[in-house]
Order: C-alpha cells, then structure tokens, then sequence
C-alpha cells in the first residue's frame, strides 16, 4: 500500500467499515464528493442496466441505443457499433474503454478495466487488502468478440481480429487475426 499521500478521514472511515479499499482513486474522497459519487454511482448503474436487459426494438436498440448509452456512461464508441444481449462492461471504469468503428460484441461479452494486483500475495494476506491494477481496454475497428468472451485489462485487440467464443483474453491480440481458447492464443491469421 502507498502511504506517501495523505488520504482523508473520510476514505479511512470507510475503508476501515469495508466500504472501500482503493485508495488511488478514493483517497481524496470527502462526505461532499461521497454524496456525489454515490448519487452518480446509482445513476449510472440504472443506465448500466436498462442498457444490459432492454429487448424492445431489439434491431435498434443493439445498433443505436446500446452504443449510445455507453457513450454517455464514458466509453468511446465508434460508428456502426453492434452490442449484444448482455454485454457487460466495467462501468465505474468506463472512461478507460475504446470500441473503434465497426466492432461486433456477441450476447453476453464481459469488459473488465481492474483486477487485484497479486504480486504482492503472502501466506496470511487479507485478499482486500491487495490493491488494485487498472488497465484500458482498446478493441480495434472491425473486429468480432464471440459468445460469453471475457477481456482482462490492458488488453488492446487488433483490426479485424476475431476472438471465439467463450475465451478469455488476458494479453494483446495482433490485428487479422483469430484467437481462443483459456486463455486465449492466436490460432491463425486471416488470409488476405
């Protein structure tokens, strides 16, 4: 943990109640800005999820709607993006994902822009208290996420790559390209 900056009596409320535990991007926090990021919280969460269960136009919704709301959530989306059915993606991170022109994202594909960091995991460390790694995730124009597939942070897929269904993608994927499996490996490259 890095003790060199000063957090606030708030943030060491909470973290020792087990509210929070992230000290770079909360330790700052004072009850005024709590208020907002609380109301701010529930706010996008409601977004988060009419964008992930909404069926009524679907044609529209998957092309227009869908994409829009990312949008508005933080995400940078391109043109003639097509999410799923049950698309999640890390909304409190959501400024830290790029969808380039023309991507398609399957039913059910899973955004992650954090992780605990492990390095630093003993006999007799709290899980919690590991801190936590960040990393954008950029899905390069044209290309295809499969079925149920997982993208780990600081994953960047390249143009026209295409990654089967259900893998799980922890590092970068080179454009024309298509990978899978757990976790997920090049299995070819696409013919030009």
């Amino acid at each position: 943990m890095s003790n060199t900056k000063k957090t606030t009596l708030t943030f060491r409320f909470l973290k020792r109640l087990h509210l929070i535990d992230d000290e770079e991007k909360h330790g700052r926090i004072n009850p005024f800005s709590l208020i907002g990021f609380a109301f701010g919280t529930l706010w996008r969460r409601f977004i988060f999820n009419y964008a992930y269960k909404a069926y009524i136009l679907e044609f529209a919704y998957k092309h227009h709607l869908r994409p829009a709301i990312w949008r508005s959530l933080g995400c940078k989306v391109g043109k003639r993006v097509h999410i799923g059915h049950g698309v999640r993606f890390d909304f409190g991170n959501a400024k830290r994902i790029t969808v380039e022109d023309d991507v398609v994202l399957a039913n059910g594909v899973t955004l992650w822009c954090h992780r605990r960091d492990m390095s630093g995991y003993r006999v007799g460390t709290r899980i919690m208290d590991m801190p936590t790694k960040y990393g954008d995730i950029h899905l390069g124009k044209g290309c295809y996420i499969g079925l149920n597939v997982t993208i780990m942070p600081g994953v960047h897929i390249g143009e026209g790559a295409v990654i089967g269904s259900c893998a799980l993608v922890t590092k970068d994927i080179p454009a024309w390209t298509i990978a899978t499996g757990v976790p997920a490996k090049v299995v070819k490259e696409v013919e030009k």
